[in-house]
């Protein structure tokens, strides 16, 4: 019989969002595994431990952790994120929503965005977000959850939450303590390291030492403890050009909405993403572009928090018996949240593969291969922002079309601009719906259609695709406002 190789111990180093996320997703998944947590310093740089937006995913994460969305909007941790709204960006300056969940309806087996191409060279069509349910939620700051109803136009669409750091972050911290994960205070000196390249336990400052079968890194972008296994990054500053923050809390306005917000400026763009009591700002910019006084100036907010990152990522994620998680593994701009997710959803795959305790090299490459594929599609998403934007104004946004744009975007591109389509990419975050919006929202319009659209007359699609929109109008309207919606669930019973 085969001995026993079921890892039994696991050290996560940094007491964050992310390390609580991960402690927690470990615990829940392998219960009889003990799991010890190194509360080391926070960094201001580590942005999935502090920013709030996430993705539709969000909920299976949850689930896996044990934690119920309910509960969470009920006592002030989450609100609900459909869309966020785009201002500025737009050759045309018209603002677009990139919003979750289907856009419009196929017809005859042609995409609808086919159509609406085509309806728009023919002389005029309704803006494509005006054919998303979410969008129009999000327009209207209104929220209902799906219809189960599959003929109800409010059946196709997607939610992700807004989730407030301070209060999630003590939410995990009662579950984690409820479960039994062990605390420590530290800093990580040097590790002492195994034949294999491996970590045979850390050292922390003090001169306390901890074993673990495996070390979870989540100490943020300076990577204590990865760091010490290797020091190569990946370098995505060409395609992601934002790597100085602004960040502030302002006062909310007591209209809780379930739409971010994207402001593109002249030297860089602002975000805001509204809470319960209180709106999170933050403003992005280029520190080779723009310098700190000129970006306060922009961005109106003397007080804000200034933080440096680095666009990139870590090549290597997991290499022995280490794996680098949030922040310590890939950083990126807070543009489309995607912080916190590309977290969330490394934690479910390493659980996914989870090795035994030698860590054995088939599980780890097929790791490090998925990852790699989901973050750089993930980075193609992003930098079509900036190296597509029909923004040309302000001295951040004129030499954005110079840049080189990296392979994967080069490939979508070069497919969408010539006949509208997308090319398929294993472990996408963003589905294609989320590709057309953001496309079509900034005016990237293909040269012409599939030729299977001439099968469609223009008329009866013309009429189908007011009808929709019609359907889709008429369905938010009757819906009450979002913080009615939210006083409704806060009065409804834990679950």
């Amino acid at each position: 019989m085969n001995p026993d190789r079921s890892i039994r111990t696991v050290a996560v180093v940094g007491g964050g969002i992310v390390g609580l996320s991960a402690a927690l997703a470990f615990v829940r998944a392998l219960p009889r595994v003990r799991v010890e947590i190194v509360v080391t310093p926070a960094d201001p740089a580590a942005l999935a431990d502090r920013l709030p937006s996430t993705l539709p995913p969000v909920g299976r994460f949850h689930a896996a952790i044990g934690l119920n969305e309910l509960d969470l909007v009920r006592d002030g941790v989450a609100t609900h994120r459909l869309a966020t709204r785009f201002e500025n960006w737009s050759a045309s300056g018209r603002p677009w929503y990139h919003a979750f969940g289907d856009y419009g309806l196929s017809a005859a087996g042609v995409a609808f965005h086919q159509l609406w191409v085509r309806a728009r060279g023919d002389g005029g069509v309704r803006p494509f977000h005006e054919f998303c349910a979410a969008a129009m939620l999000a327009q209207d700051g209104k929220f209902v959850h799906p219809s189960h109803e599959p003929d109800s136009p409010l059946s196709t669409f997607l939610y992700a939450l807004r989730l407030d750091p301070e209060r999630y972050r003590r939410r995990l911290t009662a579950e984690a303590e409820r479960l039994r994960v062990t605390f420590s205070d530290g800093a990580i000196a040097e590790p002492e390291r195994r034949q294999d390249g491996g970590v045979a336990a850390l050292r922390l400052a003090d001169g306390r030492r901890i074993e673990a079968d495996l070390y979870i890194d989540c100490s943020g972008p300076s990577a204590a403890l990865a760091s010490h296994l290797g020091e190569e990054f990946e370098d995505w500053s060409e395609c992601l050009p934002c790597d100085r923050l602004l960040l502030a809390v302002e006062p909310g306005d007591g209209l809780p909405s379930p739409c971010d917000l994207a402001i593109a400026a002249p030297s860089g763009w602002r975000w805001e993403a509204p809470l319960p009591d209180r709106r999170l700002a933050g403003f992005a910019y280029a520190g080779s572009i723009t310098d700190e006084a000129a970006a306060r100036r922009e961005f109106g907010g003397e007080a804000a928090e200034a933080v440096e990152i680095r666009p990139g990522r870590r090549p290597q994620p997991w290499v022995a018996n280490v794996l680098a998680l949030g922040d310590a593994a890939i950083a990126v701009d807070p543009l489309e949240g995607t912080n916190l997710h590309l977290a969330q959803s490394a934690i479910l795959r390493a659980l996914e593969l989870l090795p035994g305790r030698d860590c054995h090299a088939l599980e780890l490459r097929e790791y490090n291969r998925r990852t790699e594929q989901e973050t750089r599609r993930v980075r193609d998403f992003l930098a079509l922002h900036y190296l597509r934007a029909g923004r040309t104004k302000g001295r951040f946004w004129r030499p954005m079309r110079e840049r080189k744009v990296p392979d994967g975007l080069a490939h979508t591109l070069e497919q969408f601009e010539a006949r509208g389509r997308l090319p398929f990419y294993e472990e996408e975050t963003f589905d294609k719906h989320s590709w057309l919006a953001v496309l079509l929202g900034m005016g990237v319009i293909p040269r012409g259609v599939e030729p299977a659209a001439g099968a469609v007359d223009p008329a009866q699609a013309a009429a189908a695709m007011e009808r929709l929109a019609g359907r889709i109008a008429a369905a938010t309207q009757r819906l009450p406002g979002y913080r009615d919606y939210l006083a409704n669930m806060a009065r409804a019973p834990s679950r």
